[in-house]
Parts: C-alpha cells; structure tokens; sequence
C-alpha cells in the first residue's frame, strides 16, 4: 500500500513538472510573440505650429521603425487639458512606452504617474515635470540654454535697456531659462530691465504685442533676452514697424530655424540656440524600445534627482558662426545656403 501510494504521489509530481515546464515555455513563447511584434509608443508633441516639432516627429518615427517598433502620435496644442485626454486614450489603447512634451509641468505630473501605474514606462521630452518620476527624460538643458542666450546679449550689449520675453509661464523649459537670465542679466548692474513679460502658450502673436509695448514706451532698448525663434522673429516685425535698422538692437532665440537664421544673416536677429532634436529624436526611440523591451537602455545619461537625463550638446548661433552651422553643424535637410543667404548668393564657399 506505502508503495502504491509512493507511486501515486511521484506520478503526481511529474505531472506538475511537465506541466510547469509547459507553462514555462508558453510564456516565453508569448515574450518572444510580443518581442517580435515590437513596441507600441505613443508620443504626445506640445504643437505643429514651429518647424522642429515636425522634423522630430519624423526622425522618431523613422528610428522606432527601423526598430520595428509602431508609433501613435499627437499634438496637444498647447493645451493641458487636451494633453490629459491624449495622454487617457494612450492608456486606454494599451502603449507600452509614452513620450510626452509637457504643456503644465505640474499638471503632467500626476500624468506621468497615471500612466506608470498602468504599467507604461514614461520619458518626458524637451519639456520636463515638476513632481513626479520619469523612467527618463530627453532634453535640453534649458538653464544652459538661457546662460548661452545672456551671455551672447551681454557681450553684443554690455550696457543698456533690456526688454525681455519669456515664454509659458507654466513649462518647467521657461522657468530653468529664467533662472540663468535672472542671475546673469537681472542682476546686472549695468543693465537696465525695462520690459520683463511672459507669453502664455509661448504664442507670437502675444510677442510681437509686447515688443511693440516695449518700444513704444522705450524706444531706446538695446536688446531682446527672448527664449524661443517664433519670438524672436515676432520682435524683428516689431522692430522693422518702429523703423529701427537692422544691427540696431540684439535679438536672441532658440532652434536655429530657418527664418531666424535668414535673421541673423541680415542682421535682424543676432543669435539663436540650436539644440540637435535630431539626435534628441532618435534617442527618444532608442530608449522606448528598450524600456518597452524591458532592456536597460543603451543611452545612459547623467543622473538629475534620481531620473536618467540625456542632455545633448548645444551650439550658440552668430554671425560669426552662421556658415559653419548651416554648412557643418546643422543636419543634412535642415537648411540651405540659399534659404539662408539667398539663390546664388553664399558667402561660405
């Protein structure tokens, strides 16, 4: 009977076994099904109104597919409230990476958070968020880009009347701006700050309103401390309706954009900030297939307060670099020399 009942109970385990070790194989089957089929991102931009928003999308979604991975993109129009909805419906379809431009940084913070206890890995792009986690973020390092703009104004004009416009008020990119500008320029003895604004939804229309303003009240300011390209080229119309000649006054930006660059040839704008969003792009699909994959990503970054942060290198725009950056520094496609300068005309041969 002992021994009858040994068998049984030995007959018992190796059932258990073969079937544990089917299960086993199953589930390896179904992460390799899922490994096959790739990652699902979804990517949420802030607008489709500047230029690099659209060159990034498609640099991203080139890269993920060459990956063989599938992105779902949107646009939040600069709205909070669309970025919650966008950012609900990602969830519901079931992505497995999300890439989001923050539009409220403390507002996409409980974003971030929703959508990580879904079991979605979350990298925060260009615009980062105030109290929350991301499994990464991708970008710039806005104070260092604020330091490079202040620093090009103060050497163009070390003395003067500054008019400065900063962008939404609400982005996490205008407050690590502001910082270096209110550090290096605000507490500049001999500067005077006649006109200090911001511009909510970083809109150009509200820019050129305010440079208008500023001019009009002092007519005699020597420089613009702006934060962004569409700004910057909202102060340049402002400037050519009170008659100033170009040269006249120093105009920052950022993004290095076409119309900007033509700028800064004629002698409207002075400088620009260019941030290579092409390597930015490609890195943000590089690291949502591996966290998707449930890999380590293979871009490390340096550690902010406990969240991986990939910062590319920034290069400040001038005149006096304007050919080396349209002809070595920018990416192929970017710009011309002839967008630039002109058909024929080009002063970098």
């Amino acid at each position: 009977m002992e021994k009858s009942t040994a068998r049984f109970a030995s007959g018992r385990m190796i059932k258990r076994l073969i079937a544990s070790v089917g299960l086993v194989a199953g589930l390896a089957g179904v992460a390799s099904t899922a490994s096959a089929e790739g990652v699902t991102i979804g990517v949420i931009f802030p607008t489709q109104n500047q230029v690099r928003w659209a060159w990034e999308q498609k640099i991203l979604t080139q890269t993920a597919e060459e990956n063989g991975d599938k992105v779902v993109f949107q646009f939040s129009n600069e709205s909070a409230a669309t970025q919650k909805n966008q950012v609900e419906s990602l969830i519901e379809r079931g992505v497995n990476v999300l890439v989001m431009a923050a539009i409220d940084a403390k507002a996409a913070s409980d974003l971030v958070k929703q959508a990580q206890s879904a079991g979605i890995k979350v990298i925060t792009y260009d615009r980062g968020v105030t109290d929350a986690k991301p499994d990464f973020h991708i970008s710039r390092d806005n104070y260092e880009m604020g330091t490079l703009q202040a620093q090009s104004a103060l050497k163009g004009v070390p003395c003067g009347k500054y008019a400065i416009i900063r962008g939404d008020q609400s982005t996490l990119a205008q407050v690590d701006m502001s910082r270096a500008y209110d550090e290096l320029v605000k507490s500049n003895t001999c500067v005077k700050v006649v006109h200090d604004v911001f511009v909510p939804g970083w809109e150009t229309a509200s820019a050129q309103r305010e440079a208008e303003a500023a001019l009009q009240a002092n007519p005699d300011i020597s420089a613009f401390l702006i934060m962004w390209d569409n700004g910057a080229q909202a102060v340049v119309q402002a400037l050519k309706s009170a008659g100033v000649q170009p040269g006249k006054v120093w105009v920052t930006g950022s993004d290095a954009t076409t119309p900007s660059l033509t700028y800064i040839a004629q002698g409207w704008q002075s400088q620009t900030t260019w941030t290579p969003i092409d390597q930015m792009a490609r890195d943000a699909a590089t690291i949502a297939h591996d966290l998707g994959s449930g890999n380590p990503s293979r871009i490390k970054g340096v550690d902010v307060e406990g969240v991986p942060t990939d910062y590319p290198k920034l290069t400040s725009v001038t005149k006096d670099n304007l050919c080396e950056f349209v002809t070595k520094i920018a990416p192929k496609g970017w710009v011309t020399t002839d967008e630039v300068f002109g058909a024929g005309k080009n002063p970098c041969e």
